[in-house]
Formats: C-alpha cells, structure tokens, sequence
C-alpha cells in the first residue's frame, strides 16, 4: 500500500478514567465526550505521512482573543501547522522499513531494568487503515474504513435475584463485628446499584466504581475499586443490606448497614 498522502482518525487507544483500562474510542466517541475529558484532544486527529516520516497533527482549541501574530508564530515554530483549514498540534515522527515492516520513532528514550527501550514500533495495515503504534486507526481522507478498532465489552450475565435488588441503599450505620456498641452514623453513605451488576459507592465524600455486585439466595458480593479494590461479603434480608469488608467472624471487621431507599 502507497501510504504517502494524508489520513484522518478512525479510533484511538486511550485511558478509561472509570475502568482504568488502556480501550479503543471511535472518533464519534471521542468527539461526543465532554470538553474537560482529556480524550477528547484525541478527536478529529489527523496524520500526513511522506517518504521518511510522518505528522501526527491533533487539533488545537484556540482561546478567545488570541492575537493572529500569536497563532503564526506557533505555525512558523514547526510546532503547529494549518491542516485542512484547522490548527493542529504538530508532532513529527521519522519512519523507516526494517525486514520488510514499517516502524515509526515514537520517541521514546530510557532504560526498563537496565535494557535500552527500542524506539521503534510498527505501522500495520487494516483493510484501507493503518494502525500506527497500537495508539491511532487512521483511514486516507475520502475514504470510508473497511474495518474500525472498537473495545466491545462483554455483556455480563446477571441473575433475575440480583436485578430485582437493584436500587439506592441508603447508609444507617457501621459499627464494629465484635462491638456492638461503636454503632454509630457516619457521614451520609449509600450505595447505588445498577440492574447489569455494576454501580457506585458514596462515602467519606467520594464516588467509588462498583464494577461487580451480585445477590444469590440472600448472599451479597460486591468489590469497589477505587486506588485498588475491596471486597465485601453480606446478606439482603428484605430491604436491610449488611456488608462486612473483610471476614464477619473477625471481632475487628467493620459491618456497614444500610437501607433501600
């Protein structure tokens, strides 16, 4: 394939700020996610490619009010560029052939234990895309994409028991297994879970991902993940949730009650 000329984004790699996970966005994606999402600088991205390297060009919001002498100067510094009409963020990449593969510099440099990073990563074709670094899908401008990059997620299968318990549980109280008597009111918790087994947790004044609860005869699972995970075993008993963040017989284990709303 003749790679030469200049190809616009079909999906990028980038960070999942909920699941923490590296997933593939479509442009449309990427272009309806809120302006203070960082992913979004990922939009619209566009690539020029000639003989010995290539142009990454992201495109650049210019603030309000922003002298023209401003903006040709970030032009005329090789750091920006005019493409298609747009303002972009220009990054340029040499590019090389190497037994027979097409390697782009992604400009990395260092050691991992000791081993020199090799710089170098390929440029694959897809159809009538090229994936370049595992990070951008790009197809030639004009041209719709035989195939695009999405991350599907699998479909969790969840019970009737557990659907049927979805809901906002609000926070009575913790106390201690082996304590009785240290029941006491928090700061206003609850728990909001959602009918696919996934929801959140609202305590000490955050919002803490529930990735994964699930109800069985009574028994409650659930695992939040926040800066790690936790997982607390429990009952449902009619309304009244109980959960334990760690074993119920430890007299030390802290027991959060709550009630559906």
């Amino acid at each position: 394939m003749d790679i030469k000329g200049l190809w616009t984004l079909v999906s990028a790699k980038g960070l999942n700020a909920e699941t923490f996970e590296q997933e593939w966005f479509t442009n449309e994606q990427l272009n309806a996610l809120p302006d203070d999402n960082f992913l979004k600088m990922l939009a619209n991205t566009m690539v020029t490619v000639e003989d010995d390297s290539l142009k990454i060009c992201n495109p650049v919001k210019i603030p309000e009010g922003t002298p023209q002498e401003e903006i040709d100067a970030f032009v005329q510094s090789g750091q920006g560029a005019l493409v298609d009409g747009k303002l972009m963020m220009v990054k340029n990449m040499p590019i090389k052939f190497e037994d027979g593969k097409l390697l782009v510099d992604s400009g990395e440099r260092g050691t991992v234990f000791d081993e020199p990073i090799n710089p170098w990563k390929p440029i694959e074709e897809l159809g009538n895309t090229l994936i370049i670094m595992d990070q951008y899908q790009v197809v030639r401008v004009g041209e719709t994409p035989s195939e695009i990059k999405k991350t599907v997620k699998e479909e969790k299968q969840v019970s009737a028991e557990t659907a049927a318990a979805a809901g906002t549980y609000i926070g009575k109280y913790t106390k201690f297994v082996g304590d009785p008597d240290t029941a006491k009111k928090e700061e206003p918790f609850k728990l909001v879970l959602n009918a696919d087994g996934t929801g959140k947790s609202f305590r000490d004044d955050l919002e803490i991902k529930v990735p994964d609860w699930s109800v069985e005869g009574g028994s409650f699972k659930l695992t939040e993940k926040f800066l790690g995970t936790i997982d607390y075993t429990g009952t449902l008993s009619g309304s009244s949730l109980t959960l334990f963040n760690g074993d119920p017989s430890n007299a030390l284990t802290c027991t959060y009650v709550y009630e559906k709303e």
